[in-house]
């Protein structure tokens, strides 16, 4: 496989391209690199902090699910399953602030994780009924006598079929399908209470039927073959803009989302296509990515060795405008520009100079010394993994120059303002 090629999967499969990995996978053909890529292993374990409730530690858990999430992004050996978790985390948002458990949240995780690969309709019937899904989408509150309709519009409009591809009826009829679909109180586990169950005749789609609410999700994705494509575009669509760039082409669409349709909604098929697919290694979708603020966080920490308990993203990703566990709403986070403001990106900048003080104090600032201007710079470029532009080197190379002019021994500043600088590059933050 070509060296830039490889380097390019990994980027986006990996969050950095690791050096054991391009070395490992140097002799490899794309498809040999690929199925390496996705040969992770599940199911994973949760820490067993996270796997109750622990009373009066709420907020103590969830800064310990985001740094250990964080952690396992840097840390395991295909973080590619970290990726897909972290995308249908995005696609099926629940939120920690509104659903205020963690065993409901991490249970949610792990069945992300756990069928990160699966079958997408199995995925979708087991979220439908996870505890933190029920809560966040208010599915709990959904009886025979007063119909909620989140989450069955939310099914449809955001999980599956898209805007346009439903109407207000088909909200109703859905909505008196997921009836009695709740939680026991008590247990906090899933629980159907048939006396809240509307069993009465419900028309969906034209159909008319005594629908309950799992049926409504094998008609979308299985029975009516027409929904269950335009589900497969849907999807495909999403999946495209978070690994490669936005608004892709009908044919690229097209082409992938019948892999889905043909393998009958299964995942890793699909994925698979999508990373040997030729457009995947285009100039467009090397170049048209911004890394979102959880990627961004991964790369430092990857690249400093630095982990979640040091530099606590916890503080930093509000402010780039992504908390995980914390989804902005239903709809989740979009990609590239919604990245890039001066808000976010001063956040940004801010993680990047807690960083540079802890190089700092760990000496790493020693680097520049007995160094010419271009070389200090190619090394914190190659520090972070970075092939800088002509314009941002010399940029970096000028700032050395008049930094020196000033303070011609070479002090704290000079490192310490590169390892800042290169974290903040355009290269640093494209993918």
């Amino acid at each position: 496989m070509d060296p830039v090629e490889l380097a390019h999967l990994l980027r986006r499969t990996e969050y950095v391209a690791r050096d054991a990995r391009m070395t490992a996978l140097a002799a490899s053909t794309r498809e040999q690199a690929v199925d390496n890529v996705m040969a992770v292993t599940v199911p994973v374990a949760l820490p067993t902090y996270l796997q109750n409730d622990v009373e009066g530690e709420g907020y103590d858990q969830y800064v310990y699910a985001t740094q250990w999430w964080i952690d396992r992004m840097c840390d395991v050996p295909r973080p590619l399953l970290e990726k897909m978790t972290f995308f249908w985390h995005g696609h099926f948002c629940s939120g920690w602030d509104k659903v205020n458990s963690t065993w409901a949240m991490m249970q949610q995780n792990k069945l992300f994780r756990d069928q990160a690969f699966g079958n997408f309709r199995s995925l979708t019937q087991a979220m439908s009924i996870q505890t933190a899904m029920l809560l966040y989408l208010d599915n709990i509150d959904n009886v025979k006598t007063s119909p909620n309709q989140n989450f069955a519009r939310e099914l449809m409009e955001l999980f599956t079929i898209g805007v346009g591809n439903y109407t207000e009826d088909d909200v109703v009829a859905a909505a008196r399908a997921w009836t009695g679909h709740g939680i026991n109180w008590n247990t906090y586990q899933y629980q159907f209470r048939s006396g809240d169950h509307d069993n009465g005749n419900k028309t969906f789609m034209g159909v008319t039927r005594n629908w309950n609410g799992p049926d409504i999700i094998n008609y979308l994705l299985q029975e009516n073959l027409t929904t269950k494509l335009i589900a497969c575009k849907f999807l495909t669509r999403k999946l495209w803009q978070y690994f490669a760039y936005e608004n892709p082409p009908q044919w690229l669409v097209d082409d992938l989302a019948q892999v889905l349709f043909d393998n009958d909604m299964a995942i890793g098929p699909w994925v698979k296509a999508m990373l040997m697919h030729d457009e995947f290694y285009s100039q467009q979708a090397m170049q048209g990515l911004v890394r979102s603020p959880v990627d961004f966080v991964v790369a430092c920490q990857w690249y400093t060795g630095y982990r979640g308990a040091v530099v606590n993203p916890q503080w930093y990703v509000e402010g780039m405008g992504q908390v995980p566990f914390v989804p902005p709403n239903v709809a989740g986070w979009k990609t590239n520009a919604y990245w890039i403001n001066t808000s976010s990106f001063g956040a940004r900048a801010e993680f990047a100079r807690g960083i540079t003080w802890r190089l700092r104090n760990g000496n790493a600032n020693e680097f520049s010394k007995n160094k010419t201007p271009e070389q200090a710079v190619d090394y914190v470029a190659a520090f972070f993994g970075l092939n800088l532009s002509q314009v941002t080197r010399d940029a970096m190379i000028d700032y050395v120059n008049v930094q020196r002019a000033n303070e011609p021994w070479i002090g704290w500043w000079e490192p310490t303002n590169l390892f800042t600088m290169a974290m903040m590059t355009p290269e640093m933050h494209l993918a």
